[in-house]
């Protein structure tokens, strides 16, 4: 039996397909800068990008840009091209210098001249100039003076910019509560300073600093072991090792679960016992007005989801820093394969990390681990 075919849909079918869909349009331009959010005094540079109809692509020998105010004109000019053109769409960059610009809201159009024809439009876009902003991080200090070796907190900051800027100590923190802080610091442009991150309280060995300082400015903070030297004695004490201390960019907030791991002893550690193992240590800061109440477990790749171990709590008073040394390992898969993931909760703002210290039998191994808390990557 034969069906027959309306003639309406036979001719729409048809026409669709002589006719596809609109493609791009063609050329095409995608405008960023770099840097991705410029400051005044940044050198500006407009990166330019999209899909050209052949092979003779935008280069810098026929580009023009003009500035007028807050709008940016950049011109490619293709009138009396020499020369034959491949015929296919090429992707195709372009780096377009601007230079430093005041701070505000730029307009950004590309155009296209060809031979007896006006600048036609091709693309636009826009960028803002804003003055860099301060930001706050929060960073451990730390001072255990020892016999022979000692441990002490190092804080470096560059200044990345060509301007003058100081970095200001917004806050101190340690068992006792809050503390005094160190003085502000000015540093000049490309330059670098050391940062007071060691002076405590007596009877104090860590501590929580708050810093402010303006976008690049980069900081360094790391636990150094250092060779003890007598003060009597002129001589410079000895880097045994340095290791990296974490940079906080914000607060924890209440109620939050961050986390910290893998804690993962050796083998060795773990088939002789407990007299062999390195020691785990827990450091809570916190920053709200009330003491806190903090619930830690711990979960391995081994165990599974949803499977934590036995849970702790502990107490931290309102404004201060306390670490929790020697953590019970009895329950806690150190010894699993992926080690032990500590899960942290706080009634209040806050910040944690975990540190192991080994027994000092193995010469020329630097004896510390760090391990951040942690909410996202």
């Amino acid at each position: 039996m034969r069906h027959k075919t309306p003639l309406p849909l036979l001719l729409l079918a048809l026409t669709a397909a002589v006719f596809p869909a609109a493609a791009q349009t063609l050329p095409s331009v995608s405008i960023a800068t770099f840097p991705a959010a410029p400051a005044p005094g940044d050198e500006i540079v407009l990166k330019l990008s999209g899909q050209w109809p052949d092979g003779c692509v935008p280069e810098t020998g026929r580009t023009k840009l003009t500035t007028n105010g807050t709008k940016l004109h950049v011109n490619f000019n293709y009138s009396g091209i020499p020369g034959p053109c491949t015929a296919a769409v090429t992707p195709w960059t372009l780096d377009v210098p601007v230079g430093a610009l005041d701070a505000g809201t730029y307009a950004v159009e590309v155009t296209r001249t060809r031979t007896f024809s006006a600048p036609e439009p091709i693309g636009s876009g826009s960028f803002s100039v804003v003055p860099l902003a301060a930001s706050t991080v929060y960073v451990p200090g730390f001072f255990a003076p020892g016999a022979a070796i000692s441990m002490a907190s190092t804080l470096t900051a560059y200044n990345n910019t060509d301007k003058n800027v100081t970095i200001e100590f917004a806050g101190a923190w340690d068992g006792l509560g809050a503390a005094e802080t160190p003085a502000d610091v000015p540093v000049g442009p490309n330059s670098a300073v050391v940062l007071e991150s060691r002076k405590l309280r007596e009877g104090q060995h860590v501590q929580m600093l708050a810093i402010t300082a303006p976008r690049r400015v980069a900081l360094r903070a790391t636990l150094e072991r250092l060779e003890t030297v007598p003060e009597e004695l002129a001589k410079v004490p000895e880097s045994l090792g340095r290791l990296e201390l974490p940079v906080f960019g914000e607060l924890f907030p209440a109620g939050m679960t961050a986390v910290a791991g893998d804690v993962s002893l050796s083998a060795s550690e773990c088939a002789d016992g407990a007299t062999s193992r390195r020691r785990v240590n827990l450091t809570l800061f916190n920053a709200g007005e009330a003491d806190a109440t903090f619930h830690v477990s711990t979960v391995s790749a081994m165990t599974g989801p949803g499977l934590p171990s036995m849970e702790r709590e502990y107490t931290v008073p309102a404004a201060s820093v306390v670490q929790f040394n020697e953590l019970p390992l009895q329950g806690l898969p150190v010894c699993l394969a992926g080690g032990a993931w500590f899960r942290i909760t706080g009634d209040q703002p806050f910040l944690a990390y975990i540190s192991t210290v080994r027994p000092e039998t193995l010469p020329g191994v630097l004896p510390y681990e760090i391990f951040p808390a942690k909410l996202d990557r």
